[in-house]
Order: structure tokens, then C-alpha cells, then sequence
């Protein structure tokens, strides 16, 4: 039989067929390879991003959190002496009183020893004994550091009397001793307080 071969096909030989269906193969596991290459990649990507935004987050979340958030504010008012504002004072507590804490935020620079020196003074008249008092202040003069206009000090006194002080939200130190945390909020909460207009304002005691 006569094979008649029609001229507008294209004739390829045997070797060139070969070649162009093993270069197509070889495109297609390189393009399969590379996709999965790039699944690899995003997957590696991903598991290492998303835990660094995870800690972003927490330590952002952290850094923003403050020492009283959880606990309910009692009261407010602010500390004059003469004709100057020195600080704003803020008292929180648990429903049960189980945690209590006291922010001030300050309206002007004063240094560290002078606020050190001015609650050794509040503890003389409230009657502490000089052994207490040295040994309360020794931590204090080593933690407390200058505050200037808008900084916060705050003391949180826990369950556990354990008190813990914070400078700007950041924690700076903690005291062991079971008396100290009451002692110190005695200067604005005793009955015998130099400022009973103050200890009112704070209890909620003047709504």
C-alpha cells in the first residue's frame, strides 16, 4: 500500500521525539519541584513567624499591663505640701482585701533619698520602733530610684504579706518581710496618718 504522508504535518525523527517528551518531563519534575520547594519554604516561614508574633504580642501585652489591673480602685487623691502638688495617690484592693496595692504618680522630680528619708519621718510618728524601722528601710534606699514629673511607684502587698514594689509598671524589687507591706500603707491608711483627709479620699470613705 502506497503511504502517503501529508505535507503540512510536521515530520520528527525517532531521537528528536525522544528528546522533546524527556525535556517535557524534565520541565514538569522541575516545575513540581519547585512548587514544592516554595511549600517547604512558606511552611518553614510560617513556623518560624508565627511564634515571634506570638512573643511579640505577649511581651507587648506584658509591658502594657499594670500591677493593679486586677484589682478594684477604692479611691483617689492627691498629696500638697505648701502651695505644690506632689503626687497623685490611687488605692486598690481585692473584694476581700486578700491583695492591696497603692499607686503615686508624681508631679515633680524628687530624689530617691529624700523619699526614702520622708517615709522614715511618717514612720516615727506612727510609733514604729527604730529596730523596724532601719530594717524596713535598708531595701528602700537600695530599690527606690529618682522619680521625675509622671513617674509611678507602686506597692502591691499580697495575700502572703509579701510586698512587691514596681517603678513605671516595671517591677524593681520585693521585700520578704510580713510586716513591711503593712507598715508602709499605714502612712496613708492608719487611723493615725498624718493626712486624714488623704486616708478618706483613698478608702472612699468622703462619697
Amino acid at each position: 500500500m502506497a503511504y502517503s504522508r501529508n505535507p503540512t504535518q510536521a515530520f520528527i525523527p525517532e531521537n528528536e521525539t525522544s528528546r522533546v517528551r524527556a525535556l517535557s518531563k524534565s520541565t514538569v519534575q522541575s516545575s513540581y519541584l519547585n512548587q514544592e520547594s516554595t511549600q517547604t519554604t512558606n511552611r518553614l516561614v510560617s513556623f518560624i513567624t508565627l511564634p515571634l508574633i506570638f512573643a511579640v504580642l505577649f511581651f507587648t501585652g506584658n509591658a502594657n499591663a499594670s500591677a493593679v489591673d486586677d484589682l478594684n480602685k477604692r479611691g483617689q487623691g492627691e498629696m500638697s505640701y505648701l502651695f505644690w502638688k506632689l503626687y497623685s495617690a490611687e488605692f486598690y484592693a481585692t473584694p476581700t482585701n486578700s491583695d492591696r496595692a497603692l499607686k503615686l504618680e508624681y508631679y515633680r522630680a524628687i530624689d530617691s533619698k529624700d523619699l526614702v528619708d520622708a517615709t522614715k519621718e511618717q514612720w516615727n510618728k506612727l510609733g514604729y520602733s527604730n529596730n523596724n524601722i532601719q530594717r524596713w528601710l535598708q531595701p528602700l534606699y537600695e530599690m527606690w530610684p529618682n522619680v521625675e514629673a509622671g513617674s509611678t511607684l507602686t506597692i502591691r502587698v499580697t495575700e502572703d504579706n509579701i510586698s512587691r514594689f514596681y517603678f513605671d509598671e516595671q517591677p524593681i524589687g520585693t521585700i520578704q518581710d510580713k510586716q513591711f507591706g503593712e507598715a508602709f500603707l499605714a502612712i496613708w491608711l492608719s487611723e493615725n496618718t498624718s493626712e486624714p483627709g488623704l486616708r478618706k479620699q483613698l478608702l472612699g470613705l468622703n462619697k
